[in-house]
């Protein structure tokens, strides 16, 4: 199956992105639903180069490596290392801290299990309205990037107002609960250890509401056909594109 007439990858020169854009995202179905019927050859407006994608490497002059704090660490070396990494580089990965590898597990899953319902579930959540405290949706600034990227996000707002569940995918709504719960705890955590490096209080960030604020992204990855015209993620260390879920 090609292009099943769905969109033209290969508009006529002076044709309007604009409408273009606007009739995939009237579509509802993100791309995963392009994947889904077939498409062979990608829109054109998430081409991002004529050039293949370089493999991801680190930026010329740059040979930074992203710090890792061990929770389980003695505790003043864990507040050594996020003191060192927060003052350095400005961010760190943590590994052995508490949240749990099965609330890991059961958010990456029901992500997972949505982005691969079916169109009809999906579309009733397709949008890129956020006062209800969750959308999902093919890139945020799909109108406004100079090329789109190829992924599919959903978005929920869980603090300082929760969602309206009801418009949070319900194979989602348990796992992001859970998870939510122990983000908390480990975001408290790390305000107290970031204190301590600091010599201020414990609860100081607390206090100024560095943890007032929450809103998950899951981006989900499909398969594309044509992954050296596209990208899927930018980071600092190179862009690429990938089947798979992630999360900020």
């Amino acid at each position: 199956m090609a292009n099943s007439g769905l969109l033209n990858p290969n508009p006529v020169p002076n044709s309007d992105r604009l409408e273009q854009l606007k009739q995939f995202d009237e579509l509802k179905i993100g791309v995963k639903g392009l994947v889904d019927k077939g498409l062979t050859t990608i829109p054109s407006f998430f081409i991002h180069s004529e050039e293949p994608n370089p493999e991801p490497k680190t930026r010329p002059g740059n040979n930074h490596s992203i710090p890792v704090v061990d929770f389980s660490a003695p505790r003043e070396t864990v507040v050594e290392q996020v003191h060192r990494a927060s003052t350095s580089l400005g961010f760190f990965q943590i590994i052995n801290h508490s949240v749990p590898v099965s609330a890991i597990n059961r958010i990456v899953g029901s992500i997972k299990s949505f982005n691969e319902q079916n169109d009809e579930l999906k579309m009733k959540y397709y949008s890129r309205d956020m006062t209800r405290g969750a959308a999902y949706s093919t890139n945020f600034d799909l109108y406004n990037s100079k090329a789109a990227s190829w992924r599919d996000t959903l978005q929920v707002r869980l603090t300082p107002t929760p969602p309206d569940w009801e418009y949070v995918p319900e194979v989602c709504r348990e796992a992001i609960g859970e998870w939510h719960k122990e983000v908390v705890k480990i975001g408290e955590e790390l305000m107290g250890l970031l204190c301590e490096g600091l010599g201020v209080e414990k609860d100081r960030l607390k206090e100024l509401s560095c943890l007032g604020g929450r809103v998950m992204a899951a981006h989900y990855y499909p398969h594309c056909p044509q992954p050296e015209l596209t990208k899927g993620t930018d980071t600092a260390y190179g862009s690429r594109c990938v089947d798979g879920v992630g999360a900020e």
